[in-house]
């Protein structure tokens, strides 16, 4: 029934309604949540920190700027603009260069996974090495409800990037559309969606903005849909937040 009734409304009417808060966790070099535009929306920070033995998982502090490059504040941003019922869970993984390592990558994906997050939020990637494990947490995320959305390389090697390669994914690429809202299918590509990341203004770490342009952007776009999408009907399945944004496709 709630999958029927998403199809007769479009995502940015559903911004009139009263919607459920939707957790959406951003994996990424971490959110800047003194900005007035993110004031308030970030319920929870960590880091995951390199160790000789693996990985530590530090708790932070989500009332302060917890960016290191500029990279999630503004994927941040761009979700809570589309979606206001958006609650920001950021899980950094990223370094002052914007990098991580492939192992790093999931632990962080990993603690986004255990979160419960409803939607998890991978504006970056890891290479087909790590493609295993990775499908692995994705079939964990299904089987818990919580919906992926992930980008694709924006300059692929010999794959797209990972996890936006695994089926149960919402694989994201870049496009240039007239609005946040909209976005294109294709069938016939491994990565499905595109979404509007051209010239998109977002928030900067300190309070400022700043344009921005690429799938890292265009990622959150599709996720603020899929917060609206789920906050509206909070029923709904990743196959049919998935089968909805394919209705809604140009």
């Amino acid at each position: 029934m709630e999958l029927l009734s998403a199809l007769e409304t479009r995502p940015e009417q559903l911004r009139l309604r009263k919607l459920k808060p939707v957790t959406v966790a951003v994996v990424d070099s971490g959110v800047d949540a003194t900005h007035p535009q993110l004031k308030g929306r970030v319920v929870r920070a960590v880091c995951v920190e390199p160790t000789r033995k693996g990985h530590r998982v530090v708790e932070g502090k989500g009332r302060r700027n917890a960016d290191v490059y500029g990279h999630g504040t503004a994927v941040a941003s761009i979700i809570t603009r589309i979606a206001p019922n958006a609650r920001i869970l950021d899980v950094r993984v990223l370094d002052e260069k914007n990098v991580c390592t492939g192992e790093t990558l999931m632990e962080g994906f990993r603690v986004a996974v255990e979160s419960k997050a409803r939607i998890i939020n991978m504006s970056l990637a890891a290479s087909a090495r790590f493609a295993e494990p990775l499908q692995a947490l994705c079939q964990t995320a299904y089987r818990q409800n919580q919906v992926v959305v992930a980008s694709r390389r924006n300059m692929p090697l010999t794959d797209e990037g990972f996890p936006a390669e695994v089926a149960t994914v919402i694989g994201v690429d870049n496009s240039k559309l007239q609005s946040e809202f909209h976005l294109l299918f294709r069938d016939d590509r491994i990565i499905e969606f595109a979404g509007h990341g051209d010239r998109v203004m977002a928030a900067a770490p300190g309070g400022g903005r700043t344009s921005v342009t690429g799938t890292s952007f265009a990622t959150p776009a599709i996720s603020g849909v899929c917060a609206l999408l789920v906050g509206a009907y909070p029923g709904l399945r990743p196959f049919d937040v998935k089968s909805l944004l394919r209705a809604f496709a140009c």
